[in-house]
């Protein structure tokens, strides 16, 4: 269906319904966001009311959500090394690791439109499902194929369970409340990292009994949130059949229009051109092929222009073809949204072009431990508590982007101190420790305030796509920053020590293996040390340009104030008209066709606070 179809099919709706922030709403370019509120997730999210004890049980429900993946990631990763040396699969380590990576990053959209078309229940229960699953195999496991392929099942579990948190806490809380208890929910993943470690050391030799403890923790702590989500859904559900009783049922409908109808509104083309895009693009700078192979291999350009071309068929196929969009691209015109995507690019470049060799960086600079090194990374702890701080800032301000110029600020300075803190044995390690916890915390606030902005400039309707579309970013400037590290370190690097050592130094195995390098000669050493710290110092000077760029996006955040209002929830001028009046109201004199009736009661659905629809339907309080 093109786009004058969908015009005249949306007739009923008016731009007026669906409200994003009136310094930056186009009325003239929200056509598919009208389509997309005609989903039935969609309508069930505009009709749910949550009340506090709803709140309370679906924010402990995503309490445990993140205690289970946080100790996913840390035993598995503790127990990796015994698994794979059981079925003598040491050498595909990277290959676990990449997919894991590239399934993050690219299914992340398709979960968002399950929520949208379905619900948040669904969505969530597929999540717990495929985790569930992929625990199981890889308990009952005797190849490698079989822990590999429970491994590919259970991350898109935890990718779906990344997405859907988000969602979810944008759906149930005002905004300025969002990034506090965003906090609040995400202590497992501090704490979690030690437990799983010990867990992982506890049950090294027995490893199929890990698999077996998170199979069984991933149901029991997914409980919450669905019971939750299920007394939500079906209340909605109950408001959703009052509304639509001029509505033709659907399910009298042969199955296979049903069937099609269901792929058209997840719009699985769509689904498939940006997931596959995406990964097309990222495997190949993921799998470091751009390292083995050289960037004119066909290995890193096939794939490379596979997925832009995908990428930009997409973009046509959603403009111009696709009745629901999986990305309303009128979000990108919206200049706070773009600046905030640019902005977080940037951000992630930064992290991985500045950190990605941090660890083998201190090991050899300052010859101790990884122990030691992995001590001094103090970033992801430095990064939770930032987050605290952004979230408390803006509970307690209502403001946004002062907070994130701040953060931003801490993070450009920690930058610029890290020329001086990787200089060589000149500092110490308290120095390297506490720069690496300034530069934690200003990413925590600024990143997390950053994404408020980004919320709060789309209408609700778009929540769930810019939630989404803001997380993928991680992956896209990740890997652009890992490739640029990589690609620095492996070519500066060996240029730095050619003509200094010794003929009988193997420069490769002395800037790849750090038993040999400890092996090395006093001055043989400190000629590689000072490579080291030659080609630090380059890809420290990326850093500080890709924060200078990240500041410069940020100059295009508008200074929206985070009020308790949730978007898109508009209150009608008379709040005491029942709603059988506002849906005969919106009737045409002659009888409506099915689809006339969904649009016009979806544009009862969008005028209506939940709070006026539910005391008009006689909804439930508890």
């Amino acid at each position: 269906m093109g786009v004058q179809q969908q015009t005249d099919t949306l007739q009923g709706i008016t731009p007026i319904d669906i409200e994003a922030h009136p310094r930056e709403f186009n009325p003239d370019l929200d056509v598919d966001t009208m389509a997309n509120a005609t989903l039935t997730g969609v309508k069930k999210k505009m009709v749910t009311e949550w009340h506090r004890f709803d709140k309370i049980l679906i924010s402990v429900g995503i309490f445990f959500i993140n205690f289970i993946t946080a100790l996913d990631s840390s035993a598995t990763a503790t127990i990796q090394p015994r698994v794979l040396s059981d079925f003598n699969a040491m050498t595909r380590a990277g290959v676990i690791s990449t997919v894991t990576y590239l399934l993050i990053a690219g299914v992340r959209p398709m979960f968002a439109k399950i929520s949208d078309v379905f619900g948040h229940l669904q969505a969530l229960t597929l999540s717990m499902a495929l985790h569930t699953l992929g625990f199981l195999i890889c308990a009952l496991a005797h190849s490698f194929s079989a822990v590999f392929g429970g491994t590919v099942v259970s991350v898109l579990g935890q990718a779906g369970y990344g997405t859907l948190v988000a969602i979810i806490i944008a759906d149930i809380l005002p905004i300025h409340l969002r990034a506090s208890v965003t906090a609040y929910v995400s202590v497992p993943n501090v704490t979690n990292y030690y437990l799983g470690v010990e867990v992982g050391n506890g049950l090294y030799e027995r490893w199929h009994w890990v698999y077996g403890i998170l199979c069984i923790l991933a149901v029991v702590c997914s409980v919450p949130a669905i019971f939750s989500l299920f007394r939500l859904d079906r209340r909605a559900r109950h408001i959703l059949r009052n509304l639509t009783v001029t509505e033709v049922n659907k399910s009298k409908r042969p199955l296979l229009h049903r069937f099609l109808g269901v792929l058209m509104e997840l719009d699985v083309p769509g689904l498939i051109l940006l997931c596959g895009g995406f990964i097309a693009i990222l495997a190949p700078l993921g799998m470091q092929y751009n390292i083995t192979y050289g960037w004119s291999s066909a290995r890193i350009i096939a794939p490379l222009v596979i997925g832009v071309c995908a990428l930009l068929f997409f973009v046509y196929y959603e403009y111009k073809l696709a009745t629901y969009p999986v990305v309303p691209f009128r979000l990108f015109k919206i200049r706070t949204f773009t600046c905030a995507i640019l902005a977080a690019t940037c951000f992630y470049f930064t992290n991985n072009v500045s950190l990605f060799y941090f660890n083998p960086y201190i090991q050899v600079t300052r010859e101790t431990s990884s122990r030691t090194a992995m001590l001094l990374q103090l970033g992801t702890v430095g990064y939770n508590v930032g987050m605290f701080f952004g979230g408390w800032a803006m509970q307690f301000s209502r403001r946004y982007r002062r907070w994130a110029w701040i953060g931003w600020a801490m993070w450009l300075i920690a930058v610029c101190l890290m020329i001086r803190t990787r200089s060589g044995s000149g500092t110490t390690n308290a120095e390297i420790a506490v720069v690496q916890a300034i530069l934690g915390i200003g990413s925590g606030v600024v990143i997390g305030c950053v994404g408020i902005g980004v919320q709060a400039s789309v209408s609700k309707i778009d929540l769930s796509i810019a939630i989404t579309l803001y997380g993928m970013v991680a992956y896209i400037g990740g890997v652009i920053g890992e490739g640029t590290s990589t690609t620095i370190w492996v070519n500066v690097l060996p240029s730095k020590l050619e003509g200094k050592v010794n003929s009988s130094v193997d420069i490769y195995s002395a800037i790849n293996n750090i038993t040999y390098f400890f092996e090395l000669e006093k001055d043989q050493r400190v000629i590689v040390q000072n490579g080291y710290i030659e080609t630090q110092r380059i890809l420290t000077i990326c850093g500080i340009c890709g924060m200078l760029l990240a500041g410069i996006a940020m100059l295009g955040l508008a200074p929206y104030q985070l009020s308790t209002d949730d978007k898109g929830d508009i209150i009608v001028d008379d709040p005491g008209k029942p709603v059988s009046t506002l849906i005969s109201d919106t009737q045409d004199t002659d009888n409506a066709n099915s689809t006339s009736s969904n649009t016009k009661i979806t544009n009862i659905i969008t005028r209506l606070h939940p709070r006026q629809l539910a005391q008009r339907l006689g909804g439930s309080k508890n």
